[in-house]
């Protein structure tokens, strides 16, 4: 009969093997974290620069990566940004801290704390806040392949000294922006939620829900920076856009637009569109309230519906036509729609 004594020696064998592979499956998640860490902080560096040259600071104190051994990421005190030029934009906010799955760096998750202040041509300075945001994007081959940004109980307000202390624009329960690179093209998808618009002299509004969903043709690059520089009419000067869903809701009432346009060289739209309304004067209010440029527009289609329109689940449905940027129900116009500059 064999001896046994050949199977605790197996055993003491088989313990060294499964020792030496963690060992050696630590040292190498150790060495992969160590390189990764080490990349992104040169790759950190080396966009600053790049920034720096094209006249853009950006500034990110204390900054640091951290997350070893299952998580990598980098964090800092604050977070500024300050173009110069003809142009010139600030943008300056609280600590922000980011982290990646080691086995997906790919995928980076966001935080930054408030408030944020912007200024910026064409616009008055901001003080944005929140409770809770998070940002995630995710890297392909080709650069930024998808992007989030979910606030909970976000707020607008125009710049004040002291704390807070400037009148509120726009402020929601919950908000959210993603877009996505979709074969070659730009999804694009927002959504609010308990929504309060605020407009010196404008009459309280009840709160609001509003979502868009939309497709911009051949715009996937955007997200890797070539729309960087570029204004909207040379953004959209030739480029097809299909909105699936523009919805805005209050109260009783509300209003989805629906339709395929596009823009010339000289920024002006054309397409065709659907318009379903429910209680067309309280939507014409809020359009006039939020876009008083726009109020000839919003009287002329409420002016239309009973002739034009027709009855769908509960809403008058209206086609509208955009030609040259003139907008028009069937032959007649209605009034011109203000092109991209």
């Amino acid at each position: 009969m064999a001896p046994s004594s050949d199977s605790p020696s197996k055993a003491r064998r088989a313990l060294i093997g499964v020792a030496l592979v963690v060992v050696l499956l630590a040292a190498a998640l150790s060495g992969a974290w160590f390189y990764l860490a080490g990349r992104l902080d040169g790759e950190l560096s080396r966009a600053i620069e790049q920034a720096r040259a094209r006249g853009t600071e950006i500034a990110c104190p204390n900054r640091e990566v951290f997350g070893f051994p299952f998580r990598i990421g980098f964090r800092c005190d604050s977070l500024s940004v300050v173009r110069s030029g003809d142009r010139p934009f600030e943008a300056v906010g609280g600590a922000v801290r980011t982290a990646a799955q080691i086995y997906r760096p790919n995928r980076i998750v966001g935080e930054m704390d408030g408030p944020l202040r912007v200024d910026g041509p064409d616009m008055p300075p901001l003080d944005i806040r929140w409770a809770l945001g998070q940002v995630s994007a995710t890297f392909w081959t080709e650069g930024l392949d998808r992007f989030s940004l979910v606030t909970e109980e976000p707020r607008v307000a125009t710049a004040a000294s002291g704390a807070g202390d400037g009148k509120s624009i726009v402020e929601a329960a919950h908000s959210e922006a993603h877009a996505r690179r979709r074969d070659g093209d730009l999804d694009i998808f927002t959504l609010m939620k308990g929504g309060k618009l605020t407009f010196p002299g404008a009459p309280d509004l009840p709160p609001l829900e509003a979502s868009t969903d939309l497709t911009i043709a051949g715009a996937g690059d955007w997200l890797s920076g070539a729309a960087r520089g570029q204004t909207g009419r040379e953004l959209f000067a030739g480029r097809n856009v299909s909105l699936r869903s523009l919805l805005v809701e209050m109260d009783t009432a509300n209003a989805e637009l629906s339709g395929d346009f596009s823009f010339d060289d000289e920024g002006r739209v054309s397409g065709t569109f659907q318009l379903a309304i429910a209680d067309p004067k309280k939507i014409a209010e809020l359009v006039t309230t939020v876009a008083p440029n726009w109020r000839d527009i919003a009287s002329g289609i409420a002016s239309a519906l009973p002739m034009a329109g027709r009855r769908s689940d509960g809403r008058t449905v209206i086609e509208l036509k955009a030609r040259n940027g003139i907008l028009a129900v069937g032959i007649f116009p209605i009034g011109k729609l203000p092109s991209l500059r």
